[in-house]
C-alpha cells in the first residue's frame, strides 16, 4: 500500500484534531482507543486527569529515584565532610573532637536536596524524551494554541494499515465534535 500523502506532497504523519475542552479531548480518546486506528496521543495546555488512563500509559514513578538520590547525596556529602576533618585535614582546634557531626547536618541535607532535584529534572527530560527541537506535531495548523487554550488528539501514521480518511470520519462522529481535524505532513 502506498504511503499516505498530505495535500502538500508531502508524507503523512498523522491526523489530528481540535478541541476546546479537556472532556471533549477525554471522550474523543476513550472513543477512539478501542477502535485500534494506531498511536493515539494528547497535547494539552494543562494537566488533564485521567487522560494517561485513557491513553493506555504506563505509570512511570519518579519517586524512588528522587528518595535513592537524595539518600545517596546525603551519604556522600556526609563521608566527604567525614574524610575531610578526621584523614584529610586535621586540625585541633579549639580542642573539639575532629569528628564533629553536627556541622555536617546542613551540608549533607543541601546536597541531597540538590542531587534529589537534578535526578528527578533529569528523569522527567528521559522520560518526556525531551529535549526535542522538532516534532511532526509541530506541522499541525494552529497547534501553538495548545500551550494556551486547545486540547489536541492525534493519531499518529505509523503502518500500512493507517487510514486517514477513515480517522476523520471516526473524528467527526464523536459526540463532542472537533473545532478542526487536521491531516499533518511529516
Amino acid at each position: 500500500m502506498a504511503e499516505p500523502k498530505h495535500s502538500s506532497g508531502a508524507p503523512l504523519w498523522g491526523v489530528s484534531a481540535e478541541f476546546d475542552t479537556p472532556e471533549a479531548m477525554l471522550s474523543a480518546i476513550r472513543s477512539l482507543k478501542p477502535r485500534r486506528f494506531g498511536r493515539i496521543d494528547a497535547y494539552s495546555p494543562i494537566p488533564v486527569e485521567g487522560a494517561s488512563e485513557a491513553l493506555g500509559l504506563p505509570p512511570r514513578p519518579i519517586y524512588p529515584f528522587a528518595l535513592g538520590a537524595s539518600l545517596l547525596g546525603a551519604a556522600a556529602m556526609f563521608g566527604m565532610c567525614t574524610y575531610a576533618t578526621i584523614w584529610g585535614y586535621r586540625f585541633d582546634i579549639g580542642g573539639r573532637p575532629l569528628f564533629s557531626w553536627p556541622a555536617f547536618v546542613v551540608p549533607s541535607v543541601s546536597f541531597a536536596a540538590l542531587l534529589g532535584a537534578i535526578v528527578v529534572y533529569a528523569l522527567l527530560l528521559l522520560m518526556s524524551r525531551l529535549p526535542r527541537l522538532n516534532h511532526p506535531a509541530f506541522n499541525t495548523a494552529n497547534f501553538t494554541r495548545a500551550s494556551a487554550d486547545r486540547f489536541f488528539v492525534a493519531v499518529e501514521a505509523r503502518d500500512d494499515s493507517f487510514d486517514a480518511d477513515a480517522i476523520e470520519a471516526a473524528f467527526v462522529a464523536l459526540p463532542a465534535r472537533p473545532h478542526a481535524i487536521h491531516r499533518v505532513p511529516r
